[in-house]
């Protein structure tokens, strides 16, 4: 069986980190030393669960999430990867990089705070991200004598929150994640709730499989453990490969047929999504890192419109170029168009775009080389980009991408007579950064 991949996620305080530490108390996952090292009771008798998962000091001393934390356990005989993210805005980045990796997102809401903005931006960000299980903890009701009508009340307010999200598949549970209430056992506190515990929800959970798609290979390494022998090596994406597999190379267009394919370094006949591989083809291609190797042709394109988070301390600045990192390739580019800005109050998109810290907006991604892409629903693999400053070295966004934009959208006419400016000044001003137009 799959490990299944889970986030926690939700406002600062929410108990988060509680939540996953009474997990693996409550199904038995902790050995004596770990629970020596918890430390002293509060006074209340409860041991801190949460510094199993913060390990920072920082983290300790503030008492929040900083940074992801993975952590590996079970839920009866499945396998569960967790990553425990950060709840503050400031840490968004972090929650990000964490659910881009997830099948399903367990969103904690304090019951005596109920939806708050967090809860908004951390739903819509998983939904945008491809998790499309949610599942929604209503933590702390021992605070409010586990009332039914609080938790009744939290729930209709996210289920008409979810309607702004298609296809999620949602479960609300109430929970005591300081008591271990309907964690690993149905809690004697909450009679009024017939649902299944947070054990049963993550046992029956689905892990996500690869989309449908033709074999998509881009390639990491080229490699040549001797003379007579050159393979590419990278991780298969999407579909399967077999020997004597017809494929198309981007971006030259020439066909090859598989010759050799080795997984973990034994020769294979077939090769499924998600294998690391190295593949030997029939005829010498002037392939290098970057390049893909897929079934059909991917959709190629030097703009692409897609949904952007802003990451970045600093405000991007119109007209900035930056370093773009596609699977295994770089390339430049710059942000050429801000076609809506969603508002997480209501998830609605507005005209006004702002990119600042955590700001979440559908954009237009202009390349200075043409990249091929999936669609980011298609597949998180091949369907995504991160801009990186090249003043700072910092990653300041995530790009999602939905489609190329066609060439005549994209790019304004230009003259010979702008081309030759362009050129000049590319020239002779290469610190300004002009963008080459001389193909447009």
């Amino acid at each position: 069986m799959q490990a299944l991949k889970l986030l926690t996620c939700g406002s600062v305080d929410d108990g988060k980190s509680t939540l996953i530490g009474r997990f693996l108390y409550e199904t038995g996952q902790l050995y004596a030393d770990q629970l020596a090292a918890l430390g002293e009771p509060d006074e209340n008798g409860e041991l801190p669960f949460a510094n199993l998962l913060d390990g920072l000091e920082a983290e300790r001393s503030q008492g929040i999430t900083i940074d992801v934390a993975w952590r590996y356990a079970r839920a009866g005989g499945r396998n569960l990867i967790i990553a425990d993210t950060p709840g503050h805005e400031q840490y968004t980045r972090n929650m990000v990089t964490g659910a881009s990796h997830c099948s399903l997102a367990i969103i904690l809401v304090d019951a005596r705070k109920g939806i708050t903005r967090q809860t908004r931006r951390h739903s819509f960000l998983c939904h945008l991200l491809g998790v499309r299980q949610l599942v929604v903890a209503v933590n702390k009701m021992d605070a409010l004598d586990y009332d039914r009508a609080a938790f009744e009340a939290t729930r209709e307010q996210y289920l008409a929150l979810a309607e702004a999200m298609p296809g999620a598949q949602i479960q609300v549970l109430p929970v005591s994640a300081l008591k271990g209430d309907n964690l690993a056992e149905p809690s004697a506190n909450t009679p009024w709730y017939q649902g299944p515990t947070l054990l049963q929800v993550l046992q029956q959970a689905q892990v996500d499989q690869p989309q449908e798609l033709p074999a998509r290979l881009p390639v990491q390494m080229v490699i040549r453990p001797h003379q007579d022998l050159r393979a590419l090596a990278g991780t298969l994406f999407a579909g399967e490969l077999k020997l004597g597999d017809s494929l198309h190379h981007w971006p030259s267009g020439q066909q090859a047929l598989v010759k050799g394919l080795w997984k973990s370094g034994t020769e294979a006949d077939r090769i499924q999504a998600g294998d690391a591989v190295s593949v030997q083809l029939d005829r010498e291609l002037d392939i290098s890192r970057g390049d893909w190797l897929s079934v059909d042709k991917p959709r190629v394109g030097n703009s692409w419109q897609g949904w952007l988070v802003w990451l970045d301390d600093q405000p991007h600045s119109p007209g900035k170029r930056y370093r773009v990192k596609a699977p295994s390739r770089w390339n430049w580019g710059r942000i050429a168009g801000l076609d809506g800005q969603l508002d997480v109050e209501d998830l609605s998109v507005s005209d006004q775009v702002e990119l600042t810290t955590n700001a979440i907006a559908r954009v237009t991604l202009q390349l200075e080389e043409a990249q091929a892409l999936d669609a980011y629903e298609q597949s998180r693999h091949t369907g995504s980009l991160v801009l990186v400053d090249p003043d700072s070295q910092q990653t300041v966004a995530a790009f999602l991408a939905e489609a190329p934009v066609e060439a005549g959208q994209a790019r304004p006419q230009v003259s010979d007579a702008e081309k030759e400016l362009n050129a000049y000044i590319r020239r002779h001003y290469p610190h300004w950064q002009a963008l080459d137009v001389s193909r447009w």
